[in-house]
């Protein structure tokens, strides 16, 4: 394929995923039909098609391209990082590509409205997610995706990534890059937190120390 023709492709591409975000914001997910969306982009029915499976595919194309960004970074990562340090760089640049998105508030705003919205987000996640297992498994050498390692990597990744975003939607932080700050050191924090009987032994020991004999 030329790059002129995958140009053309992609600006069709485009004219169909704006168009089905505006009548989905509009109308309602649920209320809107691949014809309306298909008028709405100036394409034929049959064009519709060529390019996506259904509505609910144009709605998860961000996930999808958001997720080709996670498992890029995790295969391209320096062969020094720790697999904590993948996961902050693979945060870092889901943070970026999400930041990049005009349309995003509009997308998660249909999924809050939409639970058939809603289903069809989360089930690209779980493509993500079995994506994202099998570069982490692939990095670290583990036998498969399926391992314990690459599966809670890859839940961690998508975990804060889900929080960051959603913080953000709610206003509690103005940005994506603060919310993912804020996100990676409350997990931080939290894997440094020392169990409730540690503390108290270590607290009764401060304290005779300071009474003395």
């Amino acid at each position: 394929m030329t790059s002129l023709q995958s140009r053309k492709q992609q600006l069709v591409r485009d004219a169909i995923f704006d168009a089905a975000i505006d009548l989905f914001a509009a109308n309602g997910f649920d209320e809107t039909t691949v014809d309306e969306i298909a008028q709405s982009a100036g394409v034929s029915r049959r064009s519709f098609f060529r390019y996506f499976a259904s509505k609910d595919d144009v709605l998860a194309q961000n996930v999808l391209n958001y997720g080709a960004v996670l498992v890029e970074t995790v295969k391209t990562s320096a062969p020094a990082m720790s697999p904590l340090e993948i996961v902050r760089a693979t945060i870092a640049s889901g943070v970026r590509f999400t930041s990049s998105q005009p349309r995003l508030r509009q997308i998660v705003e249909i999924a809050v409205r939409s639970p058939a919205a809603r289903r069809s987000h989360l089930s690209r996640l779980i493509d993500v997610e079995d994506h994202l297992a099998a570069a982490f498994a692939e990095r670290l050498k583990d036998s498969s995706s399926g391992a314990l390692r690459p599966r809670l990597l890859a839940g961690l990744t998508l975990v804060v990534m889900n929080a960051t975003i959603s913080s953000w939607f709610t206003r509690e932080h103005k940005d994506l890059a603060t919310s993912g700050k804020r996100a990676l050191a409350t997990v931080a924090r939290v894997f440094a937190d020392k169990p409730a009987s540690t503390r108290k032994v270590r607290a009764s020991t401060i304290q005779s120390r300071r009474a003395g004999p």
